[in-house]
């Protein structure tokens, strides 16, 4: 009896040290998945620049709000997390990030330097613009017209570099956006440079209107969530919950928000007008389908044209395509909505290649479409379109 003990201990020992893992294994979460029920909350600071309207800012109450915020907010919807906002000024967001002070940020620019410092999203949450801004009556078609011009920009930012690099350009440095957006309406410069949704947000809050983008961005670049280095629980979960929100169409609702303004019944009239009527001398002898479409821009100008087949068919311009093209001749890169119709007026639906060609100049593009009731109905274009193509352009500094 003696000689069975020390095996029969061992085997005691043994299956006690098996249930104790097999418990200790369903009673601790996932790397990164939100904590169960009962279990310490997983708690996420989030730090932003309070002075990146509509990214993120305080509203007159110190609220945080914007779309990052809305977009942070959304993400960390989840049980077993506690989410908690740090309004900061940009140049302090990066050292508490590195510290711990916070756990997330929001408008990082991903580089290779920083990604040795941070945790990045593995999706970016927005495509920013750097683009040149003229009034519209004095609008210039190029960029590099603008050489020899005085231009306004905030003193010592990235776009200020970016403009240096690029080069020509008697640049007058200015204290932060609005001093520089207002420089350009005070007629004190020729052109004002910076990011497009910040100086649009800003040129609306001041009611300066007539103010617009001057061709070919200088600039495309991502915009993404970091994370502090030892929190890889965090970037998990962010990247989980940005998934979900893209998913179920939340990232399209907040994106509307802010970024999209809703047409109205009388503007969607006049498009359809001016379609049918571009419908008329379309050239369509092959496939007998005539389409009249019309592009509307910021500015509230409408450009329409037809179809234009082709014996061989990978060279026929669709109505849109063409609608698009004038827009663009004319120096209007900012376009808010497009339609397509037949030649009695009904709307169509648009195809993917023309989803696609509206998608180059915005996300948020309305396109109208019919709805199940026989209504028009107007949805951002990338919510129709089933692959979406970006690519950032090459940046002319090291970000």
């Amino acid at each position: 009896m003696s000689l069975l003990r020390p095996h029969f201990s061992r085997c005691v020992l043994g299956c006690m040290a098996l249930c104790l893992a097999l418990t200790m294994l369903y009673a601790v979460p996932a790397f990164g998945a939100a904590p169960a029920v009962g279990a310490t909350p997983i708690r996420v600071v989030y730090g932003f620049d309070r002075e990146f309207p509509p990214f993120s800012f305080e509203d007159p109450g110190g609220e945080p709000v914007g779309f990052e915020v809305d977009l942070v907010r959304a993400i960390f919807n989840q049980p077993g997390v506690v989410l908690s906002t740090r309004p900061l000024q940009w140049e302090n967001v990066m050292l508490e990030l590195s510290s711990g002070a916070i756990n997330i940020t929001s408008s990082m620019v991903r580089t290779e330097q920083r990604e040795k410092m941070f945790l990045f999203a593995n999706k970016p949450n927005f495509l920013l613009q750097m683009r040149l801004f003229t009034k519209i009556y004095q609008r210039f078609p190029s960029a590099a017209l603008l050489r020899g011009q005085r231009v306004s920009v905030e003193k010592s930012s990235y776009q200020h570099r970016l403009l240096e690099k690029f080069g020509g350009m008697n640049i007058k440095p200015m204290e932060g956006k609005l001093a520089g957006i207002r420089a350009l309406y005070n007629d004190e410069v020729a052109a004002y440079f910076g990011p497009v949704p910040n100086t649009y947000f800003l040129i609306n809050k001041m009611n300066y209107g007539a103010i617009t983008t001057v061709g070919t961005p200088l600039g495309i670049t991502e915009l993404r969530f970091a994370v502090n280095r030892g929190r890889g629980d965090i970037q998990r979960l962010l990247n989980q919950g940005m998934q979900r929100i893209i998913d179920s169409g939340e990232y399209d609702r907040i994106y509307r928000k802010w970024f999209v303004r809703d047409l109205e019944n009388n503007e969607i009239i006049m498009m359809t007008d001016q379609a049918k009527k571009a419908a008329i001398p379309a050239y369509a002898p092959y496939e007998a389908s005539p389409q009249g479409a019309t592009v509307l821009t910021a500015t509230g100008k409408m450009f329409s044209a037809c179809t234009v087949e082709n014996a061989k068919p990978e060279l026929t311009l669709s109505a849109l395509s063409v609608a698009l093209g004038k827009a663009i001749a004319d120096g209007e890169f900012e376009l808010r909505a497009a339609l397509v119709v037949s030649p009695d007026g009904k709307l169509q639906e648009m195809t993917q290649e023309d989803r696609q060609r509206l998608f180059e100049f915005g996300r948020g593009i309305l396109t109208v479409d019919m709805g199940e009731d026989g209504t028009p109905v107007a949805h951002m274009v990338v919510q129709k379109l089933i692959k979406p193509v970006t690519r950032p352009t090459p940046p002319l500094l090291s970000e």
